[in-house]
């Protein structure tokens, strides 16, 4: 069969992914009766793993949210009232703007970018190494699209001087903190080029960036260029230690997206119960702000520590990647931290492109400074 054909030469070129069986215990998992500490999660600022935070939010959910199924598309009978309490606070956060809710980031990607695809002559130029689901909703859309050099400002420049003429609008595409890379956004110079050019528009995706940065949370377009972005992605799985995801934009853009955003209108709204949550923990964010320093803390701490041994991190904040090039050294290289107490998958192609698989460390604000020390030290002395 061809799927098993397929199947082998992923195997064989150690790519095969497959599923884990693991226990969940705060920060740590358990894997092959092994304790570990998770280096793979997303869960940025422990909300996820906060059992007081959700006695508290178990103690003042109404009944109404308490629902575990919403048993419809929001266009139909699924529009509970908890749904549009969280898009109304979101939206409060910002000037003049809207904010809709999706079921995920992938389903909120997919779906908008193949909608703004119905726009008449427009190009989409996009990082090189946003999300997967940015590609696929602009290969569903059709659309011609064009990709800059990852975070380089002048590749990008070089294609808006050489198109900026020829199409009536042209969207750039990037994330807030790239989630493999772990760098951030050139915000200052996107939002330059949106001054220079009239036709251009701006879109963010802060799924790794909301929550981590800004005074209240907000991620890094509440530091002053909100005014400039036109489509601010946020999700809720990572940070917010939830599910879903928000397109915060101008009204009537909200209203297109309800009309055009298919992963919008043909799915079953999630759980109100999860949105009430989401809603309780915006609500929350605000006083976060420990928690934030504390991340960043982590990491400054991890890169330093690494210096000291001349391992190199990539990355700005919470995510750090150590470059092992071949799938087989990074397969190699988790499982030697395994054996050391820490569980940090390989990440391989297609996640990153070849020659660059790698561990990618992901932080949390409930890990203490003295793990870094510790992960430093199964670094230097198992090298590849």
């Amino acid at each position: 069969m061809q799927a098993t054909k397929i199947l082998q030469a992923l195997k064989d070129d150690n790519n095969l992914r497959t599923l884990q069986d693991i226990q969940h215990d705060g920060i740590y998992i358990i894997k092959d009766n092994k304790r570990l500490l998770n280096l793979s999660s997303n869960d940025y600022l422990g909300i996820a793993t906060d059992r007081e935070l959700r006695e508290e939010f178990f103690d003042t959910i109404d009944k109404e949210s308490l629902l575990l199924g919403s048993t419809s598309s929001r266009s139909l009978s699924g529009n509970y009232r908890i749904f549009t309490q969280l898009e109304d606070y979101i939206a409060a956060q910002f000037s003049n703007k809207s904010c809709l809710l999706f079921n995920s980031g992938y389903h909120l990607n997919i779906s908008c970018m193949q909608a703004l695809s119905e726009f008449s002559n427009v190009l989409f130029v996009v990082d090189k190494f946003v999300h997967a689901s940015i590609i696929d909703g602009l290969r569903l859309g059709g659309k011609r699209f064009m990709r800059y050099t990852h975070n380089d400002m002048q590749s990008l420049a070089s294609i808006l001087e050489k198109t900026h003429n020829q199409y009536e609008s042209i969207i750039i595409v990037s994330e807030g903190l790239f989630s493999m890379d772990g760098d951030l956004a050139q915000l200052d110079s996107l939002c330059a080029f949106k001054q220079q050019y009239s036709n251009v528009m701006l879109y963010l995706d802060e799924a790794h960036s909301v929550g981590v940065f800004g005074e209240n949370g907000l991620g890094l377009a509440s530091l002053g260029y909100e005014n400039s972005i036109d489509f601010l992605v946020y999700t809720f799985g990572k940070a917010i230690g939830s599910f879903g995801a928000c397109m915060i934009c101008s009204p009537h853009l909200k209203d297109f997206f309800i009309n055009k955003a298919r992963g919008f209108i043909y799915s079953t709204a999630i759980a109100p119960i999860n949105v009430a949550w989401n809603l309780f923990v915006f609500q929350k964010l605000k006083s976060m702000q420990n928690r934030r320093k504390h991340l960043l803390n982590l990491s400054e701490l991890l890169r330093k520590e690494c210096a000291k041994y001349n391992i190199s991190l990539m990355g700005e904040a919470q995510i750090l990647s150590l470059i092992a090039h071949t799938n087989e050294n990074a397969l190699l290289l988790a499982d030697k931290l395994s054996h050391k107490g820490f569980f940090a998958p390989a990440i391989k192609t297609p996640s990153v492109p070849p020659n660059t698989a790698r561990l990618r460390i992901s932080l949390t604000s409930n890990m203490q400074e003295e793990m870094m020390i510790e992960i430093v030290s199964a670094l230097n002395a198992n090298r590849i």
